[in-house]
């Protein structure tokens, strides 16, 4: 069966990147301001509401895998090669680019090989550099992927019930995650089990339901999207009701219950996962919708938009500390300048733009360079086959 190529998925990564830096950028600016103020806890509910991203990335990452393999031939170890190869390069890259970068700001830095070399290999085991625990998870990911293909291809009548103990045992996970483990002190259990605790963020068993929920969907790809089309609308509705709802949880968190506003934002936490898949389908809704006019004339500038920041958009990831550095740095500076509160709050969009299209021009121009386009995911042309047309996982 031929390779199938998925352009709403395009249109996902265009615009969840978008939401991870929107996070990042967002989180800055609250930072600056004072705790329980009015204005923290406006941008301390809107970050909550926007903790969907992770979880809509692993979803496109299973869906895509599934949707390549699961009617296909598959074997696992040139399976292994070829995705290894286009993430462990970038993974190990630019962790050491991370850490010189830390070290270049940081005056008084020793630079010799026995100051960095245990950071470096701290920071390859454990992700600890920037956002690069998603390199980690999908990684993982990678590894079990062909038991998980050879589970789903085994128990295909069963893909209801797996779904459905998937995202139950999801809900479980993070009830456990926020309630017990964010409470319990693991001094004095096996070492191994003490890392599970401090880095269950970027252990694979924590976003299981994502990876399963889109390998599932995979499966029955075109019957489950036509059901999407008919209640497009119902969905919609469903998800601004969801808004109200988690920015009403987040302020009962920490004006009702007086959670601090890491617990309250908390990602891993049980309402998340019913609102990221509900936000996650309204991105694939909103994919397949355009997928539909991508070709009308008066849609050619924003489907030529949308594919290079699709196709730059791990790249984005990758490169993102950068800008953010220097938008944190500049907005600092201008702040100091006594500048009124509305012209701060006028910053916020045009920094979350800039760190944005900052990090796709790089992106783009980096993934161009033979060789060293491999650092932002990008096959170069001497590797890659004419006939190559299958989307990255």
């Amino acid at each position: 069966m031929a390779k199938r190529y998925l352009h709403e998925i395009d249109l996902m990564r265009a615009f969840v990147i978008l939401g991870v830096l929107a996070v990042h950028t967002t989180s800055f600016f609250n930072a600056l301001n004072q705790d329980m103020t009015t204005g923290y806890l406006t941008l301390g509910a809107l970050i909550t509401s926007m903790h969907y991203t992770r979880e809509t990335f692993f979803f496109v990452t299973g869906l895509v895998l599934f949707i390549t393999y699961y009617r296909r031939p598959f074997r696992t170890l040139v399976f292994w090669r070829k995705r290894f190869l286009l993430i462990v390069i970038p993974y190990i890259f630019w962790t050491i680019a991370y850490i010189c970068f830390q070290g270049a700001l940081n005056q008084g830095t020793e630079w010799t090989f026995a100051v960095f070399w245990p950071i470096i290999q701290h920071a390859l085991l454990t992700g600890s550099e920037y956002f690069l625990y998603f390199l980690v998870v999908s990684i993982q990911l990678y590894f079990v992927f062909p038991v998980l293909l050879y589970g789903l291809r085994k128990f295909e009548k069963y893909h209801v019930w797996i779904l459905i103990g998937s995202f139950l045992f999801q809900l479980a996970m993070m009830w456990f995650n926020k309630f017990v483990l964010d409470y319990y002190n693991p001094v004095g259990l096996p070492r191994v089990l003490v890392d599970l605790d401090k880095y269950r963020d970027r252990f694979v068993l924590t976003y299981q339901f994502w990876f399963v929920a889109g390998g599932i969907l995979a499966c029955h790809y075109d019957k489950v999207a036509e059901f999407v089309r008919k209640h497009g609308k119902a969905i919609l509705v469903t998800l601004t009701i969801g808004v109200f709802i988690v920015w009403a949880h987040y302020f009962y968190d920490r004006l009702v219950l007086g959670e601090y506003e890491g617990m309250a934002e908390l990602v891993l936490q049980p309402i998340m996962i019913p609102y990221s898949l509900l936000v996650t389908v309204v991105y694939w809704y909103a994919g397949l919708s355009w997928s539909r006019r991508m070709a009308w004339p008066n849609w050619k500038p924003f489907t030529s938009f949308v594919k290079l920041a699709a196709s730059t958009s791990f790249g984005i990831f990758l490169l993102q500390p950068f800008p953010l550095y220097w938008m944190e740095y500049s907005v600092n500076h201008i702040d100091r300048l006594g500048i009124p509160t509305w012209l701060h709050y006028c910053l916020w969009p045009l920094s979350i733009l800039f760190v944005y299209f900052t990090s796709m021009f790089f992106s783009y121009w980096i993934g161009k360079i033979p060789y060293l386009s491999y650092v932002v995911g990008q096959k170069t042309h001497f590797f890659r086959k004419p006939d190559a047309a299958s989307q990255p996982g």
